[in-house]
C-alpha cells in the first residue's frame, strides 16, 4: 500500500516514514504544498496522511483538486482541538480525522481501517452500480449521477451512498453504517456520519437544507428514498413503508 505523508513538521514526517516503512508500507513524504502536488500525481498514493496547517495553503481545497487527477483516501492529522475543525475537514472530503498528539497504534488502526474500506470497494465490482430512481451510484469509480449530472465522491462517501442505495427505502442505523463503511463494530459516531451525510446532500439534493432523497429518521438512522420525479412514487409503484434493515 502506498502512503503519502504531508506535514511541515519534518521531524514528525521522518519519524512516521521510517516507522511505517518497517511495517511494510511504501511511503512518500512532502513538507510543502508544491512537493505534495508532485508526489500525489507522480506516486498515486492509496492513502494520504496530512496536516492541514501548511503555510499560506488551503490544503483541503488542494486535495479536492488533486482528487480529480488521482483519487485517494485522506486521513487528516492535526493539532486542532475545536470540534468544528473536525467537522470542517470531514465535510470537505476527508475520510477520517485524528488529533495530535496520537499513539502510533492509533494511527496504524486508522490506516488499517481505511485500507479495509478501499479493498472492500474494489471487491464489490459486480454490484458497483446501483440505480435508485434518478440516482445512479457507481462505487467502483466513486461517482454519483442524478438527472444526467455526475459528481465525484470520496471513497467514504461512495461507500456510504452505495449502502443507502442497496437498502433504498429501508433505514440504516448508525451502527450498521459504521460497521459497513468504517469496518469496525461499536456505537455509531453520530457526528462523523452526519458530516458525510451533509456532504452527500450537497452533491445530490436540489435543496440540501430540505432533503428529498437522503432522509434522517430521528433516533434511528438514515434512508435513501426511491422517488419518481413526476408523481413522487418509486419506480416499482408506491413507496414501501420504511423499515430498519438488517445487514
Amino acid at each position: 500500500m502506498k502512503l503519502l505523508v504531508i506535514d511541515s513538521d519534518r521531524d514528525l514526517v521522518e519519524m512516521l516514514t521510517s516507522w511505517l516503512k518497517t511495517l511494510g508500507y511504501e511511503v512518500y513524504r512532502a513538507y510543502n504544498a508544491e512537493r505534495a502536488k508532485i508526489e500525489w500525481i507522480e506516486q498515486r498514493p492509496d492513502l494520504v496522511i496530512m496536516d492541514t496547517a501548511l503555510k499560506d495553503v488551503d490544503l483541503l481545497a488542494m486535495c479536492r483538486e488533486l482528487r480529480t487527477k488521482h483519487d485517494a483516501l485522506v486521513l487528516v492529522v492535526t493539532d486542532g482541538k475545536d470540534v468544528q475543525d473536525e467537522v470542517r475537514c470531514l465535510e470537505s472530503g476527508a475520510d477520517d480525522y485524528l488529533r495530535k498528539p496520537f499513539y502510533p497504534s492509533q494511527l496504524l488502526a486508522r490506516i488499517r481501517a481505511v485500507s479495509r474500506r478501499a479493498r472492500s470497494t474494489l471487491e464489490r465490482r459486480p454490484s458497483s452500480i446501483v440505480t435508485v430512481g434518478p440516482i445512479c451510484v457507481d462505487s467502483l469509480h466513486n461517482e454519483v449521477t442524478i438527472h444526467g449530472k455526475t459528481a465525484r465522491l470520496t471513497p467514504t462517501e461512495s461507500k456510504l451512498l452505495h449502502l443507502l442505495a442497496i437498502s433504498a427505502n429501508d433505514v440504516c442505523t448508525a451502527n450498521q453504517i459504521v460497521t459497513h463503511v468504517w469496518g469496525y463494530d461499536g456505537d455509531g459516531d453520530a457526528g462523523l456520519i452526519k458530516a458525510h451525510i451533509r456532504h452527500l446532500r450537497q452533491k445530490i439534493e436540489p435543496d440540501p437544507g430540505n432533503p428529498r432523497y437522503i432522509l434522517t429518521v430521528p433516533g434511528v438512522g438514515y434512508t435513501l428514498v426511491r422517488r419518481n420525479e413526476e408523481d413522487g412514487q418509486g419506480d416499482d409503484g408506491p413507496e414501501r413503508p420504511l423499515r430498519i434493515v438488517s445487514l
